[in-house]
């Protein structure tokens, strides 16, 4: 009885040795480890919310820049001109307070003084490489009432010179011309007679005449009945808000109209960019009761407040003093159909900007700030506010849920450390152990066998 006890002893043992401790390890941490993968979980979906928070943002930039393209275009007028080989118009930093038609006749361009040189014998130099100086020296001149000096030795040559002169940032242009047989220094001043040059010292090779190849003059025009001159063919503001680049003599007649098809466009745009947003949050402002999974906007009254404003701009009257035709959202072309999405119908749009485009600017934009495009421009700017903005309150929430559960994560992940690191001491203790009775069962065991087999020979 007792060495069946003892063998019985002896075999669970060895059974019990041959356990894998390392897989019931790894077991273990692994189901410690649980709650964290739970946590990552979560952490994984907050991330994909603040994702989806960061596009909505993008997209209502996006729709406040469409607003803005409709603004310039209420703003500023087209300026054309009907004969460019007078004049050529543009606007001046995208503004325009000019408006109607104006006449231009241009009977003198500006022009600046040209001085061809020789040289010492009369004729022009041999190459660019010639030598402009035969000691040192200077050569000295004005520009109006400016004085400029450039150093001259026997090392300057023609180009050498020529460089130098530019180099002085006098508005004075130096330059080389080749006649088909030798190389003159040709010095241009800027345009109007207020520019001209005066050679005060002159050692170099280079020779000049007293008087200029080219007078210099001053642009001449008429301007809606009224002279101007202009030291430059460049006439800013002469019409405010205008560059009118002068082209030759002549007229031309100067038109500034506002482009309803540029303003059609993006009214076009505008819609398109608002419907996208009202796409994006409907997608996200779901729930999913078999998951229990939620969209990102799914309760979120940031959202809810933010497109209730944008919504709300197009439901106001106005010009409650002027046209009463055209004073609402509808009258322009512009509605919600049952899903909320907002329609556009340009043709209504445009008859009414034919028929009376200040009712339409007053709107869309207008000087008391309270038109559709300025009231979406005011929603966006509050909800994105960097202080108190309510999207950009509701991000730093999603955020901070984010940064909560990675906190909660970091110190479980610490406790599952230290909880794997006492299983590996009990588990090499426990392995030394059974290592040992391992050992004590191999030895019994031939113990027994030996007494087995000695009892045996004896009967």
């Amino acid at each position: 009885m007792s060495s069946q006890v003892g063998s019985d002893y002896v075999l669970g043992l060895g059974n019990t040795s041959s356990i894998n401790l390392q897989d019931m390890l790894q077991q273990l941490v692994t189901a410690q480890s649980q709650p964290i993968v739970t946590l990552q979980a979560q952490q994984t979906q907050q991330q994909a919310y603040l994702q989806t928070f960061s596009s909505f943002q993008s997209q209502l930039t996006q729709l406040q820049t469409s607003a803005n393209a409709v603004i310039s275009d209420l703003t500023q007028q087209n300026p054309v001109s009907s004969n460019t080989s007078v004049a050529t118009v543009s606007n001046i930093n995208d503004t325009t307070t000019a408006s109607g038609t104006h006449t231009l006749s241009v009977t003198q361009l500006a022009q600046g003084q040209v001085w061809i040189s020789s040289d010492t014998s009369g004729s022009g130099f041999a190459s660019p490489n010639s030598q402009a100086a035969t000691s040192n020296g200077v050569f000295s001149f004005s520009v109006g009432s400016q004085t400029y000096s450039v150093n001259v030795n026997t090392s300057t040559t023609l180009q050498s010179l020529t460089n130098a002169i530019n180099a002085t940032n006098s508005g004075l242009s130096a330059s080389i011309v080749y006649n088909g047989s030798t190389y003159n220094l040709v010095l241009n001043t800027p345009t109007g007679t207020a520019n001209n040059l005066t050679i005060n010292t002159n050692n170099t090779l280079a020779v000049f005449g007293s008087s200029p190849n080219q007078a210099s003059q001053n642009a001449e025009a008429t301007l809606d009945g009224i002279s101007v001159t202009s030291s430059s063919n460049d006439l800013q503001n002469y019409i405010n808000g205008l560059d009118i680049q002068l082209q030759g003599t002549g007229s031309t007649t100067i038109t500034l109209n506002y482009n309803t098809t540029q303003l059609t466009q993006d009214m076009q745009t505008f819609v398109n960019n608002y419907n996208s947003l009202l796409q994006d949050v409907n997608q996200n402002n779901t729930y999913d009761s078999s998951t229990n999974i939620a969209g990102a906007f799914f309760g979120s009254t940031a959202i809810q407040s933010i497109m209730s404003s944008l919504q709300n701009t197009f439901m106001g009257i106005f010009n409650q003093s002027s046209d009463q035709t055209l004073n609402s959202a509808m009258s322009i072309g512009l509605s919600f159909d049952q899903n909320g999405n907002l329609q556009f119908n340009s043709q209504v749009f445009q008859q009414a900007a034919s028929n009376n485009f200040n009712a339409v600017q007053n709107i869309l934009n207008n000087s008391s700030n309270n038109g559709i495009m300025n009231l979406i421009n005011n929603t966006v700017n509050q909800a994105t506010a960097t202080s108190g903005g309510s999207l950009t309150t509701a991000q730093n929430q999603v955020q901070n849920q984010i940064d909560s559960l990675q906190s909660q994560i970091n110190t479980m992940q610490q406790n599952l450390q230290t909880y794997q690191n006492n299983l590996v001491v009990q588990f090499s203790q426990l392995n030394t152990i059974m290592n040992q009775m391992q050992s004590q069962s191999q030895y019994l065991t031939t113990l027994f066998n030996s007494i087995n087999g000695t009892s045996s020979s004896s009967s």
